[in-house]
């Protein structure tokens, strides 16, 4: 009889067992799925950071306080993407004259008339993970959510801008309403440039998110 609850008390560990080996088989697969995705986010920041810089040369305006908020993204990126040349290009912009600065983005500016064909952004492990990631915290998905909300944004905007490229091409139209295409395309490049650094910021708080913590 005495042997009795030892005997009950390994027949409940037991049971408990494949559970609790179950609860940190998911959360360590948690752990690594988010390691995963910032590794994305990552990569995906610093295409969207280049894409800003890239239309702010061309349409928009590389103020002082653009390099400066442009600098940390191209410093903290890790990847396989060339990013050193460019990194020393804005260092140098930053420390050059104001005039200096000036005839620099002069020089870069898109030719008039001169489109783009920008390419829309994807963050395909995150939307084939959405199911997992609804038994993530709160706070981690939130930060998923407002990331996801701007990328969305931002790719309608970039598909708009698209179809008003292509119809520049369309010899159909006149001439006069070809320009005003061009105009509005110029718009929307800047529109896309401000949009870009949002969704950049927004990926930050997905970066910084620690896997450990999941």
């Amino acid at each position: 009889m005495t042997e009795l609850p030892y005997l009950l008390l390994g027949w409940f560990l037991g049971l408990l067992s494949p559970r609790i080996i179950d609860a940190i088989k998911a959360k360590y697969e948690r752990r690594e799925l988010a390691a995963a995705i910032r590794s994305e986010a990552e990569d995906l920041q610093y295409r969207v950071a280049i894409t800003s810089f890239l239309l702010a040369q061309r349409y928009g305006e590389v103020s002082r306080d653009y390099l400066i908020w442009l600098k940390p993204k191209l410093i903290q990126y890790k990847g396989n993407e060339p990013v050193e040349l460019v990194r020393k290009f804005v260092e140098q912009l930053l420390v050059a004259e104001p005039e200096q600065l000036l005839a620099v983005a002069e020089h870069l500016r898109a030719k008039e008339g001169v489109g783009l064909s920008l390419k829309r952004f994807n963050a395909s492990l995150i939307e084939s993970s959405l199911a997992t990631l609804r038994t993530f915290p709160v706070e981690y998905q939130r930060k998923i959510h407002e990331f996801r909300n701007q990328l969305s944004v931002l790719n309608q905007e970039i598909e708009r801008a698209l179809d008003s490229h292509r119809m520049t091409f369309d010899s159909s139209i006149s001439e006069q309403n070809h320009d005003r295409l061009t105009a509005d395309l110029k718009e929307k490049y800047k529109i896309i440039q401000g949009m870009c650094m949002r969704v950049s910021d927004r990926i930050q708080s997905v970066i910084d998110h620690d896997p450990s913590k999941i």
